[in-house]
């Protein structure tokens, strides 16, 4: 019996050896959520799948679904990012930024806001406008915000923390606004770093894991 085939839009979030030849894709995709894709031969270069079968490309997938996996059919490049891989800050910034959106996505879960999201988030460690880890902050305080635990402000005050106006005003104005309006302002470093410590401290607080990104990130600083 031939297995109806499927088409996703998705972005690779890792990329794991299977044998000489083949890779095992994490694919982030916008209506089924996170999948375990099979690319055979995709370790071989030239080959159809060598180009699609990298970390952080964005591209149409064709698979066709077997019992605890999928199988890369065919793929068409909608976006490489190979850039991201000429600087090793931004290539962490970048992974860490992969590592945290796999750990909140799962397979049948419809995740085309994440998948908005870390796309433009990728466009804007390209684009050098903001600092990297300002990037990552904003990055994280939204994608809490997506799955439904987004900062709590106003619990937080009341509850004896601290934040400056104008961290306050930062948070709010990402929780308020859409995906693609939350890179659109700057903050001077003492209160980008504040963001940073505050996003970090409550994304903590959310996962029982430690995202091992976070280490080389530590090494790089």
């Amino acid at each position: 019996m031939v297995t109806d085939e499927i088409n996703v839009k998705g972005i690779v979030l890792d990329v794991f050896p299977q044998n000489d030849y083949n890779k095992r894709l994490i694919v982030l995709t916008d209506e089924l959520g996170k999948l375990t894709v099979f690319a055979n031969n995709a370790r071989k270069p030239g080959t159809k799948f060598s180009a699609v079968g990298q970390k952080f490309v964005m591209a149409d997938f064709t698979l066709r679904q077997g019992r605890n996996s999928y199988t890369l059919v065919k793929a068409s490049i909608i976006r490489p990012f190979i850039e991201l891989t000429s600087d090793i800050e931004m290539m962490c910034y970048a992974s860490h930024m992969c590592e945290v959106t796999s750990y909140f996505t799962r397979e049948g879960m419809g995740a085309t806001d994440e998948l908005n999201l870390l796309y433009l988030s990728f466009c804007e460690l390209l684009k050098g406008r903001l600092q990297f880890s300002l990037i990552r902050s904003i990055f994280e305080c939204k994608l809490l915000d997506i799955e439904g635990i987004g900062f709590q402000v106003d619990i937080y005050l009341k509850h004896g923390g601290h934040m400056s106006p104008t961290v306050q005003y930062a948070v709010q104005y990402i929780l308020s606004k859409e995906i693609s309006e939350v890179f659109s302002f700057d903050l001077l470093p003492d209160a980008e770093k504040e963001l940073a410590v505050l996003v970090t401290d409550y994304t903590k607080k959310h996962c029982d894991t430690h995202f091992k990104s976070l280490d080389i990130l530590g090494s790089l600083m």
